[in-house]
């Protein structure tokens, strides 16, 4: 179904709905229908912003646009280390490259963007168990809620308007499509009845919540978003896609310093960090290549710190044959995973041993996460063996953007 069809189709759907649910209200007040009636009404209220939210959501796969990098590589032997260094070593791809790491520090149009503050007592991970992270509070901005996408939520902040644990702010910073600004930039509106007297300054705003952010980082600046992109060939030709394929996130611990835990590949509702020690596999990215008949090439993305092995905790490259991942930190040092021929149940195989030296590790802090990250010749010690592992199924390289 083409973007401009599903869109009336979902644009009539929700007026179908509404209509529905004033009707059945009406008629339920006045008594011709059955009290049962309301149970299908409060039904329908609440699948109406799912079944919205989730076209918007993915329906956003199809606002990508492309790039002409006017490079016709040859593709006859796959995906191979050369074919991945004739196109990075291309001014033109590098340029596009460094065009796109400007915006890390910038959130976009209806980007959603998830904040979290993991403290020591509210920390303990069972690598074993698939769920969500215990997190002290979360704030997100431009949640999914179809109708209030320019704001920010706050779950379990220090301050609680009217008592409630989870609430909602709108943001006097506008965007239009197409649009970025600084996060740091971000104005949150004036509101009597839950921002009385507070910052207006989204940085600030934050910081009264009880985030312990920073008033500046070195490195590892928690208010900054992934940044890249997806080079394919078309055919036979290189181009640039951006679709949009993870969640934004940042964890931060109680000191207010950076917890990479990777990307959430899989979008969901509501202000989660949910941990998931499977193969880093976007499947709407690969459905978005392979129903354009693209063939992949290396997906680059920024990485939020310096580090040697820039690789995050649970996080993997792309786990699938014929793949590479490029992670960039903001030194422009980086790192290239190609993926090797291996079936399914390899990958898999690859993901159990992580699991298992996930495990091993935080048991010997007690399972607690932080005991892990704050330990920086443990976690050291973590991420070396985790690069021996992906060895055995990435072929990995160092590289400088230059």
């Amino acid at each position: 179904m083409k973007p401009i069809i599903k869109t009336l189709f979902y644009l009539l759907l929700s007026f179908v709905y509404i209509a529905a649910m004033i009707w059945i209200a009406y008629s339920v007040l006045r008594g011709t229908l059955p009290f049962y009636w309301v149970f299908l009404f409060l039904a329908m209220f609440f699948r109406l912003p799912s079944v919205v939210t989730a076209h918007r959501r993915y329906s956003t796969e199809d606002d990508s646009y492309s790039i002409d990098l006017s490079l016709r590589p040859a593709v006859g032997n796959g995906v191979t280390p050369e074919l991945v260094a004739e196109l990075l070593g291309n001014e033109g791809v590098i340029q596009v490259i460094k065009n796109d790491l400007l915006k890390i520090g910038q959130i976009g149009y209806r980007e959603e963007w998830r904040f979290g503050l993991i403290t020591p007592d509210q920390d303990r991970l069972d690598p074993n168990l698939a769920g969500q992270i215990p997190l002290r509070r979360t704030a997100v901005l431009h949640s999914t809620d179809y109708f209030k996408h320019n704001n920010i939520v706050i779950v379990n902040g220090a301050v609680k308007p009217l008592g409630l644990p989870k609430w909602s702010c709108g943001l006097s910073t506008k965007l239009n499509r197409g649009e970025f600004i600084s996060i740091r930039s971000i104005q949150v509106e004036e509101d009597a009845r839950i921002s009385r007297h507070r910052s207006q300054s989204l940085p600030e705003f934050l910081r009264e919540d009880g985030f312990p952010l920073k008033e500046s980082y070195a490195d590892g600046d928690p208010l900054t978003t992934v940044r890249g992109g997806t080079i394919v060939i078309d055919h036979g030709k290189a181009i640039v896609i951006y679709p949009r394929y993870f969640m934004q996130r940042r964890l931060i611990d109680d000191a207010g310093n950076l917890v990479d835990l990777g990307i959430d590949e899989n979008f969901r509702r509501g202000p989660t960090f949910v941990v998931a020690t499977q193969p880093s596999l976007s499947r709407l990215l690969m459905q978005r290549v392979s129903s354009k008949g693209y063939i992949p090439v290396v997906r680059y993305r920024s990485f939020p710190y310096t580090s040697e092995f820039m690789l995050p905790i649970l996080d993997t490259p792309m786990s699938c044959s014929g793949w590479a991942d490029l992670f960039i930190d903001p030194a422009g040092r980086a790192k290239l995973f190609i993926a090797k021929k291996k079936t399914e149940a390899e990958w898999y195989e690859m993901m159990n041993r992580l699991r298992q030296l996930l495990s091993g590790e935080l048991a010997k802090k007690d399972y607690h996460l932080l005991g892990l990250t704050k330990d920086r010749a443990h976690l050291d010690l973590y991420l070396a063996k985790k690069q021996r592992i992906l060895e055995e199924y990435f072929t990995v390289q160092d590289w400088k953007l230059v």
